[in-house]
């Protein structure tokens, strides 16, 4: 005994049955030809195609060259692009260097620095209000202790 066993569901026996037409007689089907063209036709014909099989191989040439070129420039743009945001970022490390630059520059010239490095590496002394002479270049040279003498 098989399990799919589909024969108690015989959908084809309610289906009506179908009686065969009758075949008809006296109708026979012609083959219908077109007239010949002559040699002049025919001509104009292939001319006819030929231009219009010209026309859409030349749109299709310039669709073609069109779709090229903006995919070449696309992709000239997109290199560009890349080449634009390296030299910005070189640009930003350069900036970030020449402030960290300037920044030590100016911490090793200050005052300040110049002073400790005089004092403790050269062994300079700074002087005293009472070490002071000035020396006046517009008159005649006078040398004072600490005073400016003005005439």
């Amino acid at each position: 005994m098989a399990l799919y066993d589909n024969s108690a569901y015989d959908f084809e026996s309610f289906a009506p049955k179908r009686k065969p037409e009758p075949a008809q007689r006296g109708f026979e089907p012609r083959i219908v030809r077109a007239p010949k063209k002559s040699f002049k036709q025919q001509k104009a014909e292939q001319q006819k195609y030929r231009n219009k099989f010209i026309r859409v191989m030349a749109a299709s040439l310039v669709l073609f060259a069109l779709l090229g070129s903006r995919i070449y420039l696309q992709v000239n743009l997109t290199e560009k692009t890349r080449e634009l945001d390296r030299y910005n970022a070189d640009i930003k490390v350069a900036q970030s260097e020449n402030v960290a630059l300037n920044n030590q520059l100016y911490e090793i010239m200050s005052l300040d620095t110049v002073e400790q490095k005089a004092v403790k590496d050269l062994h300079m002394v700074k002087r005293d209000a009472s070490q002071i002479h000035y020396i006046e270049v517009d008159s005649a040279d006078n040398l004072t202790d600490g005073v400016r003498v003005d005439e």
